[in-house]
């Protein structure tokens, strides 16, 4: 452009070679335009909105191609994709109704038993829900008055200076250890008088404890995040592409913000070293990354997808067989502030192979309804499918068909 602006001022040079100049100059600029936007067009062909429009059109190229199988070279081995669907069926036993794997550590040092006590009775009150808390609450001040109370029945000459019944020594126990104090009873002779002290010390540190745990419950904050019961495989803009529903059941009444979410998937390898006759089983975790991991709000239903192209570590995986069998666990991760205490929620799903549907999608389940501007999720289709076609390497049974 700077040669264009200083072309008047060359007036030695030939018109022809000027207008040669000026000629050239556009075609590159022409070029360079031309250029930049295929690039730009090739970057975005993944976008929902850039495809908007192809999609609308019935038997499209992107959800009907004329092509239904091809093969590409991976890892030096010639992989064939075909077009599928209704590959996998259910699993018998649902994600939340099975048996969850637990982990149990052995062997581990700790540096006191009275420590690694009380760190467990710390985790497991602080996972009781608050009626339950209340109710051993309860059952610990009922249990440690009527312990001082029956001492005080059976000791000679009781507790106070007249002689009184087991209900009249359980009242004065409540008393002294609520601190009321009415003043009926009156402890008498330097026992009982310890006695009323450690009772009350007893008492103030149960309801102190009972109080605390309260605030711990009221201060955090919840909230109801369901995920889909299976994982569904299916083309997205004629890519495969693994989809997972995950909701906030609390709608606005619960509002997160900020919400953002991950996924990897976890394998167990065996193999065997040189000169070592054993086998060694390793254990690896790999990201999938995800086409998009934040959210501004978090009120519906979010559809997390991974597009298993050729930078996934999934590219070319059948999950029946090896190594996409090995793949013990898939786990999604979601964390996201609550709009009103402005703490962070995390809930996590754990998945296995037999989840996964492969040439299924996810069923219709939003509308929007324009005269009250309101939209509507029905959770009873989270993780209802139908087939789907998906493009999705040929097994060796299918091969060995063919």
């Amino acid at each position: 452009r700077k040669d264009m602006r200083l072309e008047p001022n060359l007036q030695g040079w030939d018109s022809s070679i000027r207008s040669t100049l000026s000629s050239k100059a556009e075609d590159s600029l022409g070029t360079s335009f031309r250029t930049s936007l295929r690039t730009h067009t090739t970057r975005c062909s993944m976008s929902f909105l850039h495809g908007a429009a192809n999609l609308t059109r019935m038997n499209n190229d992107i959800e009907a191609p004329k092509v239904q199988s091809y093969t590409t070279d991976i890892d030096g081995r010639p992989l064939t994709f075909a077009l599928v669907n209704n590959v996998s069926k259910l699993p018998k036993i649902s994600r939340s109704q099975r048996t969850p794997t637990r982990a149990v550590n052995l062997n581990v040092h700790h540096s006191s038993y009275r420590g690694r006590a009380e760190h467990r009775v710390q985790r497991w009150l602080t996972k009781r829900s608050i009626p339950a808390l209340t109710t051993l609450h309860l059952a610990a001040f009922l249990a440690v008055n009527t312990i001082f109370s029956v001492f005080w029945y059976l000791e000679d000459g009781g507790c106070c200076e007249k002689e009184m019944s087991f209900a009249q020594t359980f009242d004065f126990a409540v008393h002294t250890s609520s601190t009321i104090g009415y003043g009926v009873y009156s402890p008498t002779g330097m026992l009982n008088n310890a006695l009323v002290v450690l009772l009350m010390s007893v008492s103030i540190c149960l309801s102190t404890v009972y109080a605390g745990l309260l605030f711990f419950k009221f201060i955090t904050p919840t909230a109801n995040i369901e995920f889909s019961e299976v994982i569904a495989m299916s083309n997205v803009m004629q890519v495969p592409c693994l989809e997972i529903r995950v909701g906030n059941a609390d709608g606005d009444s619960n509002m997160l913000i900020n919400a953002e979410a991950n996924m990897c998937i976890t394998s167990v390898q065996l193999y065997k070293c040189p000169h070592e006759f054993d086998f060694r089983h390793t254990s690896q975790t790999e990201e999938l990354k995800l086409a998009v991991s934040h959210k501004h709000k978090l009120d519906g239903v979010w559809t997390l997808r991974h597009f298993v192209d050729e930078d996934s570590p999934l590219y070319g995986m059948r999950f029946d067989e090896y190594p996409g069998n090995t793949i013990k666990a898939v786990e999604v991760n979601v964390k996201a502030v609550h709009e009103s205490t402005k703490g962070e929620v995390c809930s996590q799903a754990t998945f296995q192979v037999e989840d996964i549907l492969v040439g299924q999608r996810f069923e219709e389940q939003y509308t929007w309804d324009a005269e009250t501007q309101t939209e509507y999720y029905d959770y009873s289709k989270l993780s209802s499918t139908k087939p789907s076609m998906v493009w999705y390497p040929k097994g060796i049974a299918d091969i060995h068909d063919a």
